[in-house]
């Protein structure tokens, strides 16, 4: 008997998940798979961690297998970065995910009777469960080989909760229930599992989760989310976004403006009712109010790329070099480097070999000497220019504030921050403990008194025009159409198997992986 229905086919499926450390994501594979049956989908969950300690010598892979929970999972991130080091390339574990892809396809076609002919391969009705990814090149390389065919989706719980979750998972691997005695063991794996320190291509969630076509909080009743995003991808007919989607699809929709050197952003006010009352981007800004506009007539165009640098670069690195210098000058012995040899030592700095080290350093990171006016300050300075309130107002910005931001949004009298992407710069939390509530970490009577900043959830601005596209939604005779599961199709996936070639040619890299023969190895990454 075939594995599906000859009169409604539906096209093979990929789901990558990603989430940081310490969310459930074995319990997010199981609820996707149970989401996407009704459509009538058999799925396949594949433990990307599984495929790396797979190749590894026995000896090794022992080693993982008996060590304790915390240690197993160091390991296997070193696994993973060693992998990546090794063919300089952050995307290294996808052809161990494409071969094994490859491996339960002819698994199943071959226990179907299904005919192998390359041409007519009956690809139809699989989905496989990718748990998880690491890296922003896994994603682009997974979404060049399965393109429409691909979806990512990234969970989240709160950072309280997924610490509580590692120490009672690494106390009990050590069989025993003092939780707390394993705090700092959490925290650690979680700032690895964020982005491993100086590594280039090494484990880096912070850039990969915010790529997702669908974003979840695993702390409500995610379920019937999942159902809803299911729904909407299988072309329901009725589906339109929520206010939050529709406001962070215009926020990624103004971040558009921006041609700043650095990264755009967008950032969209709503008022407590939900209308929208202002918008900006990061970008210089004109005087007058505003910024330039490439079909403003008799306006000087001030933006960065006019004056051919960043301001802001340029002067940190000219920090540094005074820095120096002021202590070459005063004798003090730090570097017992020649004065003339000053600038090159900080262009290599800052360039050379230790550039991916040099750029964890807060003063790697200093914001405030750009020309820019950020996207949050953009739109709260479009609304006083225009004398409209955002008191208890929600403001949704593509990247979480800096710090800068942060302290006129809570002066602004703005209640809730919602963002997409992390921004490690920022000192927010650091400087207004107090003030702030991010993540909703503080207990529930103190929100009143914090400007709550929460994570996005729901459809992506990169699949929000995809979603809600409107499809056939009455006959002919101006009755509402049916949709069933069972006979739903995907939005924008088509049967095509073109992918298999270049899924092949992944495939066939896994060779030059090699095989993890040596512990030290992982434990010297």
């Amino acid at each position: 008997m075939k594995h599906y229905d000859p009169l409604f086919p539906k096209p093979e499926i990929v789901i990558g998940l990603a989430g940081p450390a310490g969310t459930d994501l074995q319990s997010l594979a199981s609820e996707v798979a149970d989401a996407i049956r009704p459509y009538g989908y058999r799925s396949f969950q594949i433990r990307v961690s599984s495929l790396i300690q797979a190749v590894c010598s026995k000896t090794v892979s022992d080693e993982i297998t008996k060590s304790k929970f915390d240690r197993r999972v160091e390991l296997l991130m070193a696994a993973a970065d060693l992998l990546r080091r090794k063919v300089n390339s952050g995307a290294a574990t996808v052809p161990l995910i494409a071969t094994e892809i490859r491996s339960l396809r002819q698994g199943f076609l071959l226990k179907e009777g299904c005919d192998l002919d390359y041409e007519d391969l009956e690809l139809y009705n699989h989905c496989y469960i990718l748990n998880s990814l690491k890296h922003p090149d896994e994603v682009d390389l997974l979404r060049h080989i399965y393109g429409d065919k691909f979806i990512m989706i990234s969970a989240f719980t709160h950072e309280n909760d997924r610490k509580k979750h590692l120490t009672r998972q690494i106390a009990k691997s050590y069989k025993t229930t003092n939780d707390a005695k394993f705090s700092k063991s959490a925290d650690n794996l979680i700032s690895l599992d964020r982005k491993r320190p100086g590594a280039k291509i090494g484990q880096n969630l912070s850039e990969t989760f915010h790529l997702a076509d669908f974003f979840l909080s695993m702390d409500g009743d995610f379920q019937s989310m999942l159902d809803d995003f299911f729904q909407n991808i299988f072309s329901y007919p009725y589906a339109t976004p929520t206010r939050c989607e529709m406001h962070m699809f215009q926020a990624s929709s103004i971040a558009l403006k921006s041609a700043d050197l650095s990264r755009q952003i967008g950032a969209v006010i709503a008022n407590a009712q939900g209308d929208v009352v202002a918008q900006g981007c990061n970008e210089v800004p004109l005087p007058g109010g505003g910024s330039f506009w490439i079909d403003d007539e008799g306006k000087r165009d001030n933006r960065d790329f006019t004056t051919g640098r960043d301001f802001n670069a340029v002067k940190k690195i000219d920090i540094i070099e005074e820095l120096i210098k002021f202590l070459a000058e005063k004798d003090v012995d730090v570097l017992n480097l020649p004065s003339d040899q000053i600038d090159a030592f900080v262009t290599d700095l800052i360039f050379g070999n230790l550039k991916s080290r040099f750029k964890d350093l807060r003063v790697s990171n200093l914001i405030e000497f750009g020309r820019v006016v950020h996207a949050e300050m953009h739109a709260l300075s479009e609304a006083a220019r225009r004398g409209l309130a955002v008191g208890g107002g929600t403001i949704y910005s593509t990247t979480f504030p800096c710090h800068m931001c942060a302290r006129h949004i809570i002066s602004s009298g703005i209640e809730n921050v919602v963002y997409i992407e992390p921004y490690p710069k920022s000192m927010t939390k650091e400087l207004y403990p107090e003030d702030v509530s991010i993540d909703e970490e503080s207990a529930p009577e103190d929100k009143s008194k914090k400007v709550v900043f929460r994570p996005f959830e729901g459809v992506s601005p990169r699949r929000f025009r995809d979603i809600f596209s409107s499809t056939k939604r009455k006959t002919s005779e101006g009755y509402i159409v049916e949709w069933t599961k069972d006979q739903a199709l995907p939005k924008l996936v088509s049967l095509s198997t073109a992918h298999l070639s270049v899924e092949a040619i992944v495939a066939s890299q896994m060779e030059s992986l090699g095989r993890i023969e040596d512990i030290k190895d992982l434990e010297n990454v």
